[in-house]
């Protein structure tokens, strides 16, 4: 497989977003991920990484509260809101 890459936020790791399929996260290249950190309104404030390496050591955990039980969990910060047991979506579908 070959090697994507992320371009993310520094402080709160979130993704940056591709504009065109805002369900795309990943460039195939570095220079593909470097045109889309400096397109970002402080390209000081992203980095770009792999990956494989953002999902293992980069990104934060958050803590969400289950919209059903009420119990706190901890989830990736990334995790998109129709797919989080926080959200009434979730458990709607």
């Amino acid at each position: 497989m070959s090697e994507v890459y992320v371009v993310y936020n520094i402080d709160t790791t979130r993704l940056v977003v591709r504009k065109r399929n805002v369900y795309l996260n990943t460039f195939k290249s570095k220079g593909a991920a470097t045109r889309a950190r400096n397109q970002q309104t402080n390209p000081e404030e992203y980095a770009i990484t792999d990956s494989v390496n953002f999902f293992a050591n980069v990104e934060k955990m958050v803590t969400r509260r289950n919209s059903m039980t009420g119990k706190d969990f901890q989830e990736r910060i990334n995790t998109p809101y129709s797919c989080s047991p926080a959200s009434e979506a979730y458990w709607c579908s």
